[in-house]
């Protein structure tokens, strides 16, 4: 099985950045220590701290469903969600319903592998 990659772009709302930075580094280290399939999990701001990228890797397909099922996307993603505006959900890789179906609860796109390499 392939990897799956994903980038969600947010904008913070008005008032909620250390809110926000707070529960994303919460998540952060729920997945960190509970998601041994997870390769990437990274969140980048940009310089007023108004937007926001998650960039993730699971190892495969299964990984990723974990993640669906963990404390970190169960309990603190809706709080996470709360205080932000999802403004692009993409995911990469050959995925199934399950994951389909929770993708498209969050507007999310899924892109499948036409061609290249990754070293």
């Amino acid at each position: 099985m392939t990897q799956i990659d994903t980038i969600l772009n947010v904008t913070v709302k008005e008032g909620r950045i250390e809110e926000f930075k707070r529960l994303v580094e919460e998540m952060g280290k729920a997945v960190e220590n509970n998601e041994p399939g997870t390769k990437r999990f990274q969140f980048f701001q940009n310089d007023d701290q108004s937007q926001c990228i998650l960039n993730e890797s699971y190892v495969n397909l299964e990984a990723a469903l974990a993640h669906l099922k963990g404390v970190a996307f169960q309990t603190i993603l809706p709080k996470i969600l709360d205080a932000c505006k999802i403004n692009r959900f993409e995911v990469f890789g050959e995925i199934n319903d399950d994951l389909m179906k929770a993708l498209a609860q969050m507007g999310g796109v899924n892109y499948h592998f036409l061609t290249g390499f990754s070293l």
